[in-house]
């Protein structure tokens, strides 16, 4: 039980803390559009340093932000003070829309990104970079807002299957880029340092339910499995081309992100080794255990609960697993472990066996046949195009799209463009959209201003929205850069 609020704590508190590969106050800003407007790091795409003379430090960098599916000013004032249930009153709102909103669940994501100090450097056209993220997902079913709208209807069932994720993870590559004529090409290697992970998930989608039996009572149960790990290893590789067009002052570019690139959370990584002895021996589950939490609930009604005490009404079960998908993998008497009931069959196809009373010699033997939880790094597809209208003043377009759905990845296209000004005098501006990915319209802006040698730049972007009202999210980021070259 201690483990279990350890985890579920866990993972609310980065659900709740912080919204991250576009990272620069530029790159929130203009959504991405910024991939070949820069010489340096806050351009995307690798071949963008090609011209890029002496030295760039980011002294310090931070992204942080927080989103929702339905939570936005506008919603929260349409309700406020409203009446649910008198269609006569003038501030009635029919529940059917307020419920609505929650047609795609009750979710949360918030993604936080650090920058370590001097970690971040470009010299002429070599560039080194190490960043920091967590990325959290959590989601709750509606059939929780239904609860709390309509109460306990008869012979209804709710949806108790809730999902949460927390990935925390470092960044650290190396890049070159070179120009020949008006072509630059550009990569970078990237090394990909899985730190922790946790994930809280219903044992199936029908695993977890609460029943209102009108002649018995209300029925139910929950089961869970909570994952943990520590250390994982993994590389990636960017790689990039940006055509410049002199006469007409266009600029094309496009890259691939993250190509290859994927987190094996195993037993054999720089992560796992340097904390074994400090933090990976001293936590609950060993490598590849996952815990098994069910709760369940047995016709409770008015008379049982007069009648009988709390341990006859529910029961719960709370145990260490590994989790098999061949019986073969499984060096015990299958007979024996199913009639002692050490062996659970998942309707998935898989199998969790206790493991309790599991040596950790006999843990690491089976370690070799259990699959390794990996983490698909998300790659996604820039195609970028910038035009200088006048002086001081720049257009850019960009068109992605994902090649998956992990982490802050969507496999939707997203259309983005914004304006870029250096008009007013040490003072670079940008503002921009998009439509498109997991955020119908976000909108965003950035200001600067030069000191000497340095560049100090914050910005925003408002998701699902053009105005505060209407958005559901934001992320904030600020940075500091050093620059010794000519801008």
């Amino acid at each position: 039980m201690i483990l279990l609020k350890n985890n579920i704590l866990f993972s609310l508190l980065f659900s709740c803390l912080f919204s991250a590969f576009l990272f620069d106050p530029e790159n929130i800003s203009l959504s991405g559009s910024s991939a070949i407007s820069y010489n340096d790091f806050r351009s995307s795409n690798p071949a963008a340093i090609s011209t890029h003379k002496g030295m760039t430090i980011k002294i310090i960098g931070l992204h942080a932000g927080l989103g929702t599916n339905f939570l936005s000013i506008s919603n929260y004032n349409d309700i406020n003070g409203a009446n649910f249930e008198d269609s006569t009153d003038p501030n009635y709102y029919p529940k059917s829309e307020f419920y609505d909103l929650f047609s795609d669940n009750i979710k949360f994501n918030s993604q936080l990104g650090v920058t370590l100090p001097f970690s971040d450097i470009i010299f002429n056209n070599f560039s080194f970079s190490s960043k920091i993220y967590s990325i959290a997902e959590f989601e709750l079913p509606k059939s929780f807002m239904r609860l709390a709208l309509y109460g306990n209807e008869p012979e209804e069932s709710y949806d108790l299957n809730i999902k949460n994720e927390v990935t925390i993870f470092s960044e650290s590559s190396i890049g070159y880029s070179k120009k020949f004529n008006n072509i630059s090409v550009g990569s970078r290697l990237k090394y990909l340092q899985g730190l922790a992970y946790g994930k809280l998930n219903s044992l199936s989608n029908n695993s977890s339910y609460f029943f209102t039996d009108t002649t018995q009572g209300f029925l139910g149960q929950a089961q869970y499995l909570i994952h943990q790990g520590v250390g994982g290893s993994g590389f990636s590789i960017d790689l990039g081309v940006i055509y410049e067009n002199q006469s007409s002052n266009w600029i094309f570019g496009g890259s691939i992100h993250n190509l290859f690139g994927k987190i094996y959370w195993d037993d054999n990584n720089l992560t796992y080794n340097l904390f074994k002895n400090s933090i990976v021996n001293q936590l609950p589950l060993r490598h590849n255990e996952k815990q098994f939490f069910s709760i369940n609930l047995d016709t409770l009604n008015a008379m049982n609960m007069m009648s009988m005490s709390a341990n006859e009404i529910y029961s719960t079960e709370n145990f260490s697993v590994v989790e098999f998908y061949n019986l073969c993998d499984i060096p015990f008497d299958l007979d024996s472990l199913f009639s002692n009931n050490d062996l659970i069959r998942t309707d998935k196809g898989s199998y969790l066996l206790k493991t309790e009373n599991i040596s950790n010699v006999v843990m690491d033997s089976l370690s070799l046949k259990v699959h390794n939880h990996i983490t698909d790094y998300p790659t996604y597809l820039n195609l970028n195009a910038q035009k200088k209208l006048k002086e001081g003043i720049s257009i850019c377009l960009n068109l992605s799209t994902g090649f998956s759905n992990s982490l802050t990845n969507s496999e939707k296209w997203k259309i983005s463009t914004g304006l870029l000004f250096n008009r007013f005098k040490n003072t670079p501006i940008t503002f921009g959209f998009s439509v498109g990915e997991q955020s119908s319209l976000n909108s965003g802006f950035s200001i600067g201003r030069y000191v000497g040698p340095f560049l100090i730049n914050s910005g925003f972007k408002l998701r699902d929205g053009f105005f505060l009202q209407s958005m559901k999210g934001i992320d904030l980021s600020f940075s500091i850069i050093f620059k010794v070259n000519k801008r």
